[in-house]
């Protein structure tokens, strides 16, 4: 089909007139032979001798290739029979197992898809626990007790470098001591003790915002004794032991549950009878210890010591719950 160019070519041949077409051609043909010392026609003549004799050599090559690859494709298609007829037995028991399997397979991939969601939605408590974890015992070797508002990533960025933890941590609970005082303020309305014993802890509390830490213990472990109700009518370790193995764990919420192992820390220590000798390693240990503070054996005077005995009395205010349900 002509184009639009084509047309316009052509009309203006036309208009040239046939014989001056012609000797417009000749006129190019002698300028060229002039420049390059031959004749234009005669490399076309060259290019169809080259295309003649190419395609000719190719035609060759391929026959030739053609017979060579005869004998080797009958090889290769008798060995490709050979090959089914001796694993046509295998190949049938095969497919009779993956038939029988499919429902085997099906399971397996609809149980591989659950457990993978399952973990997945486990990871972030996986996490929270690892790190909870990790604080817990981290703080245990500087001496502090962990409020649950202690982050992660303080513990973590100090490594083994325990001087440095103890300061930060130390720091912590001062610069978020507002926080930490409002949220056991607002949690008293929660616990199953009485109002005499917020308004004690609330008197804790301001205590050790003004700085008389020696206050904190001393009023504190009594009120302990008294909401657990066993004060005057069993040893305290006594006390601590029953509060330690009633209850199941097991039901407990994550924090519940760092609260109930770290009983069993406070009953250890806490509630452990100071005998003479000892009262050098007691004097040592950070956490308060009843007897030791009840009998004026170690002065409790630091912000370690009160914040401490706050973050004691909290935990054991807060787990009063399943001892009073262990009894309906």
């Amino acid at each position: 089909m002509e184009t639009n160019r084509d047309a316009r070519v052509i009309a203006a041949v036309r208009a040239l007139g046939d014989d001056r077409v012609i000797a417009g051609v000749r006129a190019a043909r002698d300028a060229y032979a002039a420049t390059h010392g031959h004749d234009i026609a005669a490399i076309f003549e060259d290019v169809r001798a080259f295309q003649e004799t190419s395609g000719r050599e190719y035609v060759r090559n391929v026959e030739r290739l053609a017979q060579a690859a005869a004998p080797i494709a009958a090889q290769v298609s008798e060995a490709a029979r050979q090959m089914v007829r001796s694993l046509g037995p295998a190949l049938e028991a095969l497919n009779t197992w993956s038939v029988a399997a499919a429902p085997i397979l099906e399971e397996f991939n609809r149980l591989a898809a659950t457990m993978a969601e399952t973990m997945e939605r486990f990871q972030p408590a996986l996490k929270q626990f690892h790190e909870r974890k990790q604080t817990h015992d981290a703080l245990d070797e500087v001496g502090w007790l962990p409020h649950p508002s202690v982050p992660y990533r303080i513990v973590e960025g100090c490594g083994e470098d325990l001087a440095l933890l103890d300061s930060r941590i130390a720091e912590y609970y001062r610069t978020q001591w507002i926080e930490i005082r409002d949220e056991m303020t607002s949690s008293l309305a929660e616990y199953h003790i009485d109002d005499e014993a917020r308004a004690t802890f609330r008197e804790a509390l301001t205590a050790h915002e003004a700085g008389l830490y020696r206050c904190v213990c001393r009023l504190l472990f009594p009120e302990i004794e008294r909401m657990i109700g066993a004060g005057r009518r069993v040893g305290s370790r006594k006390m601590l032991q029953k509060l330690t193995d009633s209850g199941d764990p097991r039901n407990r919420e994550l924090r519940e549950l760092f609260d109930w192992v770290m009983l069993e820390r406070l009953r250890t220590h806490a509630y452990a009878q100071v005998e003479e000798c000892e009262q050098a390693r007691f004097e040592r240990d950070p956490v308060p210890n009843r007897h030791a503070a009840m009998h004026g054996l170690v002065a409790y005077s630091t912000h370690k010591h009160s914040m401490n005995m706050l973050i004691l009395t909290d935990y054991v205010f807060r787990i009063l719950r399943p001892i009073e349900d262990s009894h309906t």
